[in-house]
């Protein structure tokens, strides 16, 4: 329980800390161009993208990896803004500067004014964050390796919700400092030196900006790990550090799920849940490995079904504080299914059409709907591509049928994250290799 405390309680920590680093990369990239020359200026700007490149893939190695999605957007802040310093000191050049400006309204001094770059690059990047969040490769990958928010317990959900909120904030905050510093400089600049006025608005005022901005998030990290201390901690207490088993049962073309239980000593209410789930599952003390002799026998002790054909589907063991995961997949000959059947008459079989109707209306457990995704996506990919994305047939978008009955027959790994990646970037998909690259070597989320 100690452990478990440190670990959450960091994780929020770390939250705040993560912004004030990201958010103040930018700023000191502000504060230092009042003594770093305009032509050096985006390589430093390159330079802090490459500390934040790198903390993002350690990080990704972490046992619990926090949310590094506002420190991934600023990366990209850092990256775009060089680009423009370089376009701008290029055209400030003299075998240019002649041909496009007139030479008297033009300080070659100053080419430009780090604020007013670095400013909107940040709203644009952030703007378009919050508005595409459902489809950031970031958070996709993140997914794909350490589950959903739901496999990963209180911080996932923490992290779902405040990765957001802070690019959101910072799209605030970007937007305040944009508008104050390009309305100063249309009404009061004079393109000739920075006076003292200059310099608090371009450079001193957005560190002020910056440190109410960073004292506000740390208030509200604050209360934040005061809710947990006195809600989600103090309701998790009598658990302890614990290992979650799940089984999805199978039976010819059909999936067996069960309705709330009502029993407060049930598992469903401890996990807060009043939606359609899988009926069998079950916790233990924690292990960090599971098995399978171990598997079929909690499986056989909580459904009475002795040697059953259990099989490990994939395991959440890190980036969760509260436990790992285990999903086991269960397939049932007709004398076992009516057997199971008999004995639990609020249970049901559904199809998997059926299925997808219930994740899309919201009424199963999120834990089913991300083992129903992740093995769909999964199967899917696995019989359309090679590991590598390329096709196997070749016909282009080609979708070979899926069958539940099937699922029992096919040899692949769902615990390989790399076909959930190969499931959404592919031959099939526009600029397959050029994506490939990019993720790997520019957003550092490669293989």
């Amino acid at each position: 329980m100690k452990q478990r405390r440190l670990d959450n309680g960091k994780g929020i920590f770390l939250l705040w800390l993560n912004w004030v680093l990201g958010s103040g990369t930018v700023t000191l990239l502000v504060i230092l161009s009042l003594w770093i020359k305009p032509l050096y200026l985006p390589f430093v700007a390159f330079g802090m993208q490459l500390i934040l490149f790198a903390l993002i893939r350690r990080n990704r190695e972490a046992r619990l990896p926090i949310c590094y999605l506002f420190p991934f957007i600023i990366s990209r802040v850092l990256f775009w803004s060089a680009v423009v310093m370089l376009i701008l000191n290029g055209l400030y050049s003299r075998w240019i500067i002649h041909y496009v400006f007139d030479p008297a309204t033009i300080n070659a001094e100053i080419p430009f004014i780090c604020q007013l770059i670095v400013g909107p690059v940040t709203m644009l990047l952030c703007l378009w964050a919050t508005f595409n969040k459902r489809n950031l490769s970031f958070c996709r990958d993140c997914k794909m390796r350490h589950g959903t928010p739901a496999e990963r317990g209180f911080l996932g959900k923490i992290f779902t919700q405040e990765g957001q909120y802070q690019v959101r904030f910072m799209l605030l905050i970007a937007t305040i400092r944009s508008a104050i510093g390009w309305g100063y400089y249309a009404l009061m600049y004079v393109n000739t030196n920075l006076n003292t006025p200059d310099r608090f608005v371009f450079f001193w005022g957005p560190a002020l900006i910056w440190l109410a901005a960073a004292g506000y998030l740390g208030l509200r990290y604050l209360g934040i790990w005061g809710y947990y201390r006195q809600n989600v901690e103090g309701s998790a207490e009598r658990l302890g550090s614990y290992t979650l088993i799940r089984y999805i049962m199978i039976w010819d073309n059909y999936i067996c799920l069960r309705l709330p239980e009502t029993d407060s000593d049930k598992m469903i209410l401890i996990q807060n849940d009043t939606r359609l789930d899988i009926p069998i599952h079950t916790s233990i003390h924690k292990r960090e490995t599971l098995s399978q002799y171990d598997a079929t026998l909690f499986f056989g002790d909580l459904s009475h079904i002795k040697n059953a054909d259990v099989r490990l589907m994939y395991k959440n063991i890190s980036g969760n504080a509260d436990c790992n995961i285990f999903h086991y997949l269960c397939f049932l000959n007709d004398e076992e299914k009516n057997k199971f059947s008999a004995a639990n008459p609020d249970c049901r079989w559904y199809s998997l059409l059926e299925i997808q109707k219930i994740i899309n209306t919201g009424k199963c457990n999120p834990l089913f709907s991300a083992e129903i995704t992740r093995l769909y996506a999964i199967a899917m990919a696995w019989k359309t591509y090679t590991r590598d994305g390329k096709r196997r047939y070749k016909i282009k978008h080609y979708k070979p049928t899926f069958r539940v009955r099937d699922i029992k027959d096919w040899d692949v790994d769902y615990n390989d994250p790399q076909w959930l990646y190969i499931s959404s970037n592919n031959e099939d998909v526009p600029l397959f290799n050029l994506r490939r690259f990019w993720r790997k070597y520019v957003n550092g989320i490669g293989d």
